[in-house]
């Protein structure tokens, strides 16, 4: 199917004048809007969930209606004119009793993780009185008064939201009788219309249905669950079928509508000149300030906030299988990778589902998407990811399901608990050659394996590793085990829970296991260098391969780690030409599969035990945040320098993948993806003179292909020059639209900070 056949020529002025104006409303500083502080205290007696229901509502009450001129969905995060902002604030539903008991707990009414796809299939289907109905009926069969406040929960939740879709609706009739356009009233009527159908009632039309998902996507970021879309091509393509077949609607009014939808995702968008790089203080890295990922070298910086301001997990799904196994590809898959690319904006995340037999078309399409730079959308592999997740145990359809959760991570839409934390490899590999002790900060965070100097050969250094690594392992999936349904305490979830499979029919919140599939992915970090050093350690110290010896010593290596190499130039340029991952080299590869291998079945032999409480899917991922990763490190055996950034997810480190795209797509590929079913993407980079034209279509069509056939799993490709790079740093003011990809999501080049501009323009150089 090609894209003419979907999608007009031009769009819309309607569409054209929303863009502009949604570019202009960036630029423009948002005001907070004032939010309630706390629910009414005559609730205060009332269980917690119910409470949290209640701030929930509160909220929705008190929330502005206002519209954007000319729209066609209600519902606004930031109005246009005012800006005011209202995704931010929450009243306060806990008492300190409970706040400080929570506390002791290392939690908070802040402590919801979002990064969930709700079943938006359940809400167009059954609408939330259907919902609403089934919670009630569940009173009859609750065993206590837990299982009764969070029915309650559910309903008192869901009161809110349709109270909230009437308000809207009463605001569209208010804006259609006062205005002389008779077109615009029309459309105002209609959009009344729709919301007294939805979100309370299941969805009629495709209109409806993308007004229905919209609002609970608001209302979800408005409440501190910052979720994912999920697979919109395939929940939504039955009511556009239908209308299409009825003439309800023509493509060329389900493509402006789709352009609408689109844009609603960035009206909460920044680009103020406050958030650009020169206006930004300088902050040294400050190694006290460790991220909420304890297992992580990341030290928290305002920087990395700052960067990731416009980022809110909004991805959306395309492509891929059916459950039943068919290719899903439909009109509505092009119409929202379209609407994506025409409106040049960093929302909604886009990623392609591909397999086999994925049309020609769409893969061709979404490269055409992909040259236009901000490297999505992202590309992910049935192929591998549906095998993995069979692995883990998840049955065939709902594998062939799945989405992700708003980065990158893997999960089955509406079904799923998930959240995440990353564990670091070169944490553990510089505590080995160290005896627990950090380079940067002096403090012992590992076991001591022992004096590094003493090792006498490879496997001692390996086994010194892999120690370290079960240690961490060991301590994560203890610590998540007796923190597991901690939430519940504090942050329940009433109204994701009332959208996802499993919670109403168990009568459990999602914090408290409700959901069908509760999963925690342990994503291995600096995956690559850790390969490269432990290949360099293999060669240069112990003289495996040909043509190698052993010229230096462990002792000279701790000395040389000790040093960050100052004075020792002749053994980091001996690290440094070392085999590495990213060259189809066995040498480095079979070091990087006997990573993964040790790593995954570290998990699996820990996590065996609670399999039927949680799934620990394992990955590969630094997400954005490989500066901050990287500046609480101290140096590394591959030659890398104390506090340098580490190369992005599963990706060859800067510069070392000198056999180009193929020998990166392979060593990639071999590493044993089916042990992976929580992902970890390969991000390349490709100039833009190499896909010019048709021919530059078809070669990325190519590469697309031929990851596929490899067995590769995740791949995101951003297409940039570094000379435009390096004239957006001079002139941002002429590069507004150009975007780069952050590790899950991408991001206005201009936006981000001096420090991660330079760092996208090394990694460009290495590829130009």
């Amino acid at each position: 199917m090609r894209e003419r056949g979907v999608w007009p020529s031009a769009d819309t002025s309607r569409v054209i004048d929303l863009r502009w104006r949604v570019r202009a409303a960036m630029e423009q500083p948002p005001v907070i809007w004032d939010c309630p502080r706390e629910i009414d205290t005559r609730y205060i007696d009332e269980p917690l969930a119910v409470r949290k229901a209640r701030a929930l509502a509160l909220k929705l009450a008190r929330m502005p209606t206002d519209l954007w001129d000319g729209q066609l969905f209600a519902g606004s995060l930031t109005l246009e004119n005012s800006r005011l902002h209202a995704e931010r604030g929450f009243p306060q539903y806990a008492t300190e009793t409970e706040e400080a008991e929570a506390a002791a707990r290392g939690l908070s009414v802040n402590s919801v993780f979002g990064h969930i796809a709700p079943d938006y299939a359940r809400l167009l289907t059954r609408g939330l009185s259907g919902v609403r109905a089934e919670a009630v009926a569940g009173r009859a069969d609750a065993h206590d008064t837990t299982e009764l406040a969070f029915l309650d929960s559910v309903i008192v939740a869901v009161d809110g939201v349709m109270t909230y879709a009437a308000r809207l609706a009463a605001r569209c009739e208010a804006n259609a009788a006062a205005t002389d356009d008779v077109t615009r009233a029309t459309e105002l009527q209609q959009m009344a219309a729709n919301l007294q159908q939805v979100p309370s009632g299941p969805a009629q039309t495709f209109w409806q249905a993308l007004q229905a998902v919209w609002l609970l996507h608001m209302v979800f970021h408005a409440t501190m669950n910052g979720n994912a879309v999920g697979r919109l091509d395939q929940i939504a393509w039955p009511y556009l079928e239908a209308d299409l077949a009825t003439g309800r609607l023509d493509m060329p009014m389900a493509a402006e509508l789709v352009s609408c939808f689109c844009l609603k995702f960035n009206e909460r968008a920044q680009t103020h000149e406050d958030l650009r790089a020169d206006a930004r203080p300088v902050v040294g890295a400050d190694q006290a300030r460790r991220t909420r990922h304890t297992t992580s070298s990341q030290i928290g910086r305002e920087r990395d906030q700052l960067d990731a301001t416009n980022h809110w997990l909004q991805n959306i799904v395309i492509g891929g299988m059916t459950p039943e196994g068919q290719d899903g590809t439909n009109p509505l898959t092009y119409l929202l990778l379209t609407g994506y690319a025409r409106n040049e904006m960093t929302n909604p995340l886009v990623t392609v589902r591909v397999h086999r037999d994925t049309p020609d078309a769409l893969v061709a399409r979404a490269c055409e998407v992909l040259k236009q730079g901000g490297g999505m959308p992202a590309v992910f592999n049935d192929e591998a990811i549906i095998a993995a997740l069979e692995r883990l145990g998840v049955p065939t359809p709902d594998a062939r399901d799945y989405t992700n959760d708003g980065c990158w991570e893997v999960i089955v839409p509406g079904r799923t608990d998930f959240r995440f934390q990353r564990l670091s490899m070169m944490l553990c590999l510089e505590w080995a050659l160290n005896r627990g002790v950090s380079r940067q900060t002096g403090v012992r965070d590992g076991i001591d394996t022992g004096d590094p100097r003493a090792f006498s050969s490879y496997h001692e250094v390996w086994q010194a590793f892999v120690m370290q690594m079960d240690a961490m392992v060991s301590g994560l999936i203890e610590q998540v085990m007796d923190t597991l349904d901690d939430r519940a305490m504090i942050a329940p979830v009433p109204l994701l829970s009332a959208l996802l499979d499993g919670p109403i029919e168990s009568r459990r919140d999602m914090t408290s296991g409700g959901a069908r599939y509760r999963t925690f992915g342990m994503l291995a970090e600096g995956v690559p260098h850790t390969i490269d050093s432990l290949a360099a350690i293999q060669t240069v110290v112990f003289g495996c391969g040909q043509g190698t010896n052993n010229a230096f010593t462990m002792a000279d290596l701790c000395a040389g780690l000790d040093a960050d190499f100052v004075g020792y130039e002749r053994l980091r340029n001996r690290l440094q030409a070392a085999p590495k991952y990213g060259n189809d080299d066995e040498r480095a590869d079979s070091v990087g599969r006997a990573l993964i291998e040790a790593f995954t079945a570290c998990v699996t032999r820990h996590a065996e035990a609670h399999m039927a409480r949680v799934r620990f899917p394992c990955g590969v991922g630094t997400f954005s945040w490989y500066i901050g990763i990287g500046e609480g490190l101290g140096p590394s055996a591959d030659g890398r320098r104390a506090g340098e950034p580490v190369s992005s997810n599963f990706s060859p480190a800067l510069g070392r993948d000198l056999a180009g795209i193929p020998g990166a797509i392979l060593s990639y590929s071999g590493m044993g993806h089916s042990n992976l079913p929580a992902g970890g993407p390969l991000d390349l980079r490709l100039s833009r003179r190499l896909v010019e034209g048709d021919e530059g279509t078809q070669r990325m069509a190519g590469l697309i292909r031929g990851f596929v056939d490899t067995g590769g799993a995740m791949l995101t490709l951003t297409v940039a020059d570094t000379e435009e790079l390096r004239a957006a740093q001079r002139d941002p003011e002429n590069y507004e639209s150009l975007r780069v990809r952050m590790g899950g999501w991408c991001a206005y080049f201009t936006m981000l900070s001096r420090e991660q501009q330079d760092h996208h323009i090394r990694r460009q150089e290495t590829r130009s």
